[in-house]
């Protein structure tokens, strides 16, 4: 039905495409060990079936053990390489195909029809058991772990049903060739691999966009959301809670006299600084609440669908965490305290900038009444919070 020489480049071509592709990636991210796994992958499949083809010119203990493991050593790789790409542990279950080729092979060597039965169900096995885990694991809706998924849940399908009716036509079969709709095996592993280099190739480069966006988010010294990313988050928090009854709140917090340890210690000292106060900041707060550098020394939280008293008790943690251990750089502990002002707003009618202005007045408030303090400011009436001057108050050193 189809030429078999034909069918057998085309995966080999598609295992190269699939190793050059993957190597691509890895020049240029390095630090993903998934990129290996693939390569190594494509690369098993590729010789295991090249060596298929050779079989003639191998050991006979060899010609058909070595070839099949090879290729299914290959499939493994793949799935693992996903788990790895996923920071997921490597499932043991892994080995199964490789074990079903490895302990099955001595009852079927002597069979063409049976040996052929054999890899069918340890490669369905392979494609089962990689198809199940990306279903689990993919985001709703159609994306390439959904499309990689549904490729190797039907490559299951037909080669267990192909399985079937080699055992059962092996009489009609004898010493081979296969015919009919058997000879469908290696066109269906050529499309299969193409489709997955093509859908991996897009899984990759989704995840590369997703961290190349977030690292724009991000801020550099101390890995919190930066200005633009709080708001732009901060923003959509806020309006995911519009139509909950209840309050969020805000609260803004400044370094004290950051400016004095900057000139005593050195900028060196004013980085670790920031970046300890950032770390000991994020440890006090909870998976939804949002954390960012807004400004030099200055640092914002949003505590979406949290009322005013509750938010205090945060802002209060923090200041303590802050105050209790001074920070050391070069030999030297460094006293330091921070000063906060908090407010909050009805769901309905918070927005970020307004609440932020409202923040950073009574953070001027604390700054003022001798810093190493939180003041809350609800001087502005519910119903007369869209007047709050937008507006960043100049804070003392």
């Amino acid at each position: 039905m189809f030429d078999s020489f034909t069918t057998r480049l085309v995966v080999e071509a598609a295992c190269v495409m699939g190793c050059l592709t993957i190597f691509s990636f890895w020049l240029k991210d390095r630090h993903t060990s998934a990129h290996l796994w693939w390569i190594g992958g494509f690369a098993l499949f590729g010789v295991g079936l090249a060596l298929g083809s050779l079989r003639q010119y191998l050991p006979p203990l060899l010609n058909y053990p070595l070839p099949g493991l090879l290729t299914l050593l290959g499939v493994s790789a793949l799935w693992l390489g996903v788990r790895v790409f996923d920071r997921r542990p490597l499932p043991v279950l892994a080995i199964l195909p490789p074990a079903i080729w490895a302990v099955g092979l001595p009852f079927a060597i002597s069979s063409y029809p049976l040996r052929y039965a054999l890899f069918n169900i340890a490669i369905g096995t392979a494609t089962l058991l990689a198809g199940t885990d990306l279903w689990r694991h993919a985001p709703k809706g159609i994306n390439p772990r959904t499309c990689i998924a549904f490729v190797c849940l039907l490559e299951t399908a037909i080669s267990y049903s192909q399985a079937a009716a080699l055992i059962a036509m092996q009489d009609a079969i004898g010493n081979g060739p296969l015919f009919g709709w058997l000879t469908f095996a290696p066109f269906q592993s050529a499309v299969a691999l193409i489709a997955i280099v093509l859908f991996g190739t897009q899984m990759i480069s989704e995840r590369s966009q997703h961290r190349l966006h977030r690292l724009a988010m991000s801020d550099e010294l101390t890995a919190v959301l930066n200005r633009r990313g709080f708001f732009e988050l901060g923003q959509e928090a806020l309006r995911a809670q519009s139509e909950t009854p209840g309050e969020s709140s805000v609260i803004v917090f400044d370094i004290d006299r950051f400016k004095s340890i900057n000139d005593t210690y050195g900028h060196a000292a004013g980085d670790k600084t920031i970046a300890s106060f950032a770390q000991r900041a994020a440890n006090q707060l909870r998976p939804d609440d949002l954390f960012g550098r807004i400004g030099g020394e200055e640092f914002a939280l949003l505590l979406p669908g949290t009322p005013l008293d509750v938010a205090a008790n945060v802002a209060e943690r923090i200041r303590l965490a802050i105050a209790e251990t001074p920070i050391e750089c070069d030999g030297h502990r460094i006293a330091v305290t921070t000063s906060a002002g908090l407010t909050s707003a009805p769901n309905d009618q918070a927005q970020l900038d307004r609440l932020i202005s409202t923040a950073d007045a009574a953070l001027y408030e604390a700054k003022g009444r001798g810093r190493n303090r939180i003041e809350t400011l609800e001087s502005v009436p519910s119903g007369l919070r869209h007047l709050t001057p937008i507006a960043r108050v100049p804070h003392k050193a």
